[in-house]
């Protein structure tokens, strides 16, 4: 991943701290279709188990009946593994947690705002 930098882009991601990114905004975009994702099939993601439930195919967890949207949220749940994963391995465990947890913080003002925090 390319490294240069777009002051329009960046002016919507996360305070960070790291020089990555390229990783924080291919990590943001995924962090913001998730919570899209999400909002729309009513699946609480941060629940105990429901991780692990989403990923064996178990629609029950969701709220609200859509089963396009919980195949995509499956499917990006599933990448979503391998693109912390690969961040990792590329640019370390600590700038890594630094990014997604910059990521969780952003995203917890946005349901919160938007009145979809679990409750």
């Amino acid at each position: 991943m390319s490294d240069t930098k777009d002051p329009a882009a960046e002016a919507e991601q996360p305070a960070t701290g790291t020089k990555h990114h390229a990783w924080v905004r291919h990590l943001d975009a995924i962090g913001d279709e998730l919570l899209r994702l999400t909002t729309i099939c009513g699946v609480q993601l941060r629940e105990p188990g429901v991780i692990d439930r989403v990923l064996k195919n178990d629609a029950t967890v969701c709220s609200k009946k859509n089963p396009i949207g919980f195949r995509k949220l499956r499917e990006l749940l599933m990448a979503t593994f391998s693109s912390v994963n690969k961040a990792t391995d590329r640019i370390g465990a600590d700038e890594t947690k630094l990014i997604v947890d910059a990521i969780k913080e952003r995203l917890d003002k946005r349901r919160e705002l938007g009145g979809t925090a679990a409750k």
